[in-house]
């Protein structure tokens, strides 16, 4: 059990799912040519191999095709620990093998969720009702694929475990096994009303430790908390995550609704977690194929990832090494010895350094072995790839020769990875060979591009993460976040369903230790100036209401009020503004702020729900340009003071933080530092606040911390 305050994904007895003894499946049929009598005979042969007892249950036949029936889940002589449902109205079914105890329910009917109607919504609902006790449901929505049995024999070093929400998007990725992968499990969903992505995806994790890659389809996540708790279970056994996920545009979010009934969520915001745990998204299933493979076939590298490219031809080796380039991906030196040693192979008008350019002319000779030999074992490498470009009998045998003796010297333990790309629609018997041998292999270089790219990025995730799950900050105390939440919670229970004014919101953010400039909120020109002289001239003003969000739109912030004199004429000038431009608007005086003069940036922080997460942290460019620019990163709680900082940098706002144009550089660390403590506040009061905005802070030169000047907090309607 996980320690008080410390999230955890559920328990489930998955023994009685993979390993049952007893099975039931309501809706099995001898009808000829309908799909109940070839679901019943796939159900009975796969989970019968198992040692399970399959029972088909119908309410009027004595058998079906030699197998006793028996007329209800009520009337079996066992309790199931499997029912699966194939009639088309399976809510009665599901009630009463929920009723017979049974442990998991597999509910094959569409019709939920999905259509978008009330009924469907109410019979969905009804399901996860059904599903709040011991019994666990699998779909609506979804097929049997996960009695599905696979073949043993393939030379993939470790599995591919495929979760899908969609039977026809995950057929596809199954077809791997061409590459050599052996498949360990493909989970289908379906629409999740209980059993969900993270059940699935913290189980292959924890335990099946054969799994070297989960490839996936994902139109949305139930929960965003579990997702974040199985990914990171996924980092810590180092199983990396290759996503499809559903919802880059609208046309796609609305057809995930239709489909499986998923709301897809914000697309930004998954990307953002998606970055924080490593899942390596990608858009189409050729990369989800070949990605999966490449970790399947070689594990995570031991260095940072460098690649050794050994091409045919320079007009290979300049491709790749532009592609390789253009995704970030340095491609290293050899050392002087590794080039010398190559001098012996390789003729001088050819390149000898990385990328090596064979020029085919040592490619088909024996020694073209101990060409590929040395390039692996420069220091500077951690992979072979070697592309292929069309087959020319003689070069692309050889090479496909040499490639799989590497790779299998790999396998025993006395090697680095080779990879290869058959850039050919041509497959031949060398193509066929290197599939057989486990080579992985990818057929074009954009994708072998991405994906040694990802392998070298996430076998570096994975040394460097530290789960952020039970780690505190310590950023504000616990005893400071203990007044803070009290002190606003009082002001949000007195806000009556509205947003707080500036001046109250400014109080939450300095309860949990939020930098804020000193100000006064006044009610007379005569407190206003007393409140200048106290805070130090100029001063900026304005008028405090709730009810006005936007007060520099409409003229109702002054800054730089130079003397006494402007500070009463100013005072006079905001309230006679605001009664023209908001009439209806309650006034609750006018604050006098400190001015800050001295501001390298302004940032927006902000705080707002987002479907699955909840409480996500928003930062970019603030002011005037927030809308303009729309140069914001995020971060869902969880996270640490290095997630943090990685936020800021995401941004081109960025850049005026580290000093442009002779400009002073930011203090980065201070920012930080606020970034920690809105994680704190929103962790605590998540769900009372629907929406926090500072915008902007003022960031100011390194040392010299930030400061909040301006901030709306809007209460959860209650």
């Amino acid at each position: 059990m996980s320690e008080p305050g410390h999230p955890e994904l559920r328990q489930v007895d998955w023994s009685r799912l993979f390993s049952p003894k007893v099975v039931a499946v309501v809706g099995a049929s001898d009808t000829a040519g309908s799909p109940q009598r070839a679901q019943w005979t796939q159900v009975h042969q796969r989970l019968g191999a198992l040692g399970a007892e399959v029972i088909p249950v119908h309410p009027k036949k004595p058998d079906i095709l030699g197998v006793a029936a028996y007329p209800s889940v009520t009337a079996l002589p066992a309790d199931p620990d499997i029912v699966i449902v194939l009639v088309r109205d399976p809510l009665p079914v599901v009630e009463e093998a929920v009723a017979r105890g049974a442990a998991f329910v597999v509910v094959f009917s569409a019709g939920f969720g999905e259509l978008g109607t009330a009924e469907g919504d109410a019979a969905e609902a009804r399901l996860k009702e059904l599903a709040s006790g011991k019994s666990r449901i699998l779909g609506p929505n979804t097929n049997l694929n996960i009695f599905e049995p696979w073949p043993t024999d393939l030379p993939s070093r470790k599995k591919l475990a495929i979760i899908t929400q969609s039977g026809y998007q995950g057929r596809p990725i199954t077809q791997s096994q061409a590459l050599g992968t052996g498949i360990e499990i493909w989970a289908t969903i379906g629409n999740e009303a209980d059993l969900e992505w993270a059940d699935f995806a913290g189980y292959l994790a924890e335990h099946r430790p054969d799994v070297g890659a989960i490839a996936t389809y994902v139109e949305g996540f139930q929960n965003g908390e579990s997702l974040m708790l199985a990914a990171d279970a996924c980092v810590r056994a180092g199983i990396p995550i290759v996503a499809i996920k559903i919802g880059r545009s609208e046309e796609g979010r609305v057809m995930a609704a239709a489909h499986t009934g998923h709301l897809t969520g914000p697309d930004a915001v998954h990307d953002a977690v998606f970055d924080q745990y490593g899942i390596i998204r990608v858009d189409d299933l050729d990369e989800v194929i070949e990605i999966s493979n490449l970790f399947c076939q070689t594990g995570l590298l031991d260095g940072p990832g460098g690649i050794a490219i050994y091409a045919m031809s320079g007009g290979t080796a300049s491709h790749v090494a532009d592609l390789f380039g253009a995704a970030g991906v340095r491609i290293p030196k050899f050392e002087t010895s590794t080039v010398d040693a190559l001098e012996k192979y390789i003729p001088w008008y050819l390149r000898r350094d990385n990328p090596v350019d064979s020029g085919g002319v040592i490619t088909a000779r024996p020694e073209n072995r101990e060409v590929l030999q040395l390039m692996l074992d420069d220091p500077n490498t951690d992979v072979l790839f070697a592309p292929i470009t069309g087959v020319f009998p003689g070069m692309s045998d050889a090479l496909s020769r040499d490639l799989i003796a590497l790779h299998q010297r790999f396998l025993a333990g006395e090697g680095k990875p080779v990879v290869a790309a058959w850039i050919s629609p041509i497959r031949d018997d060398s193509y066929r060979a290197l599939c057989a041998a486990g080579v992985p292999v990818f057929h074009s270089f954009n994708a072998a591009v991405r994906g040694l790219s990802e392998l070298g990025r996430f076998s570096r995730f994975v040394r460097e993460y530290r789960s952020p799950f039970g780690i505190e900050t310590g950023v504000p105390s616990a005893t400071e976040r203990a007044a803070g939440a009290a002190a606003a919670r009082d002001l949000l229970a007195g806000a009556a369903g509205v947003g707080l004014n500036e001046a109250d919101s400014k109080k939450v953010l300095a309860g949990y230790g939020i930098p804020v400039a000193g100000e006064r909120v006044v009610g007379s020109a005569d407190d206003a100036v007393a409140a200048a002289r106290e805070l130090g001239l100029p001063v900026v003003m304005k008028i405090v209401s709730a009810d006005i969000a936007h007060k520099s739109d409409l003229g109702l912030v002054v800054v730089g009020v130079a003397d006494e004199a402007g500070v009463r004429a100013t005072y006079e000038r905001l309230l006679a503004t605001a009664a023209s431009a908001a009439p209806s608007a309650t006034l609750d005086g006018v604050l006098v702020a400190q001015q800050v003069t001295d501001a390298v940036a302004e940032v927006i922080l902000g705080l707002s729900h987002q479907h699955p997460f909840g409480p996500t942290i928003t930062f970019g460019l603030g002011g005037v340009f927030t809308e303009v620019f729309k140069d914001v990163a995020f971060a869902v709680p969880p996270f640490d003071a290095d997630r943090a900082r990685k936020v800021i940098e995401s941004t081109k706002g960025a850049m005026l933080l580290h000093g442009t144009r002779g400009r002073p550089a930011g203090d980065i660390d201070a920012l930080v530092d606020v970034i920690l403590r809105l994680q704190s506040l929103a962790q605590d009061l998540g769900d009372s606040i629907a929406e926090l905005d500072i915008n902007p802070i003022l960031v100011r030169p390194a040392g010299k911390g930030v400061v909040a000047v301006d901030a709306l907090v809007v209460p959860t309607a209650t």
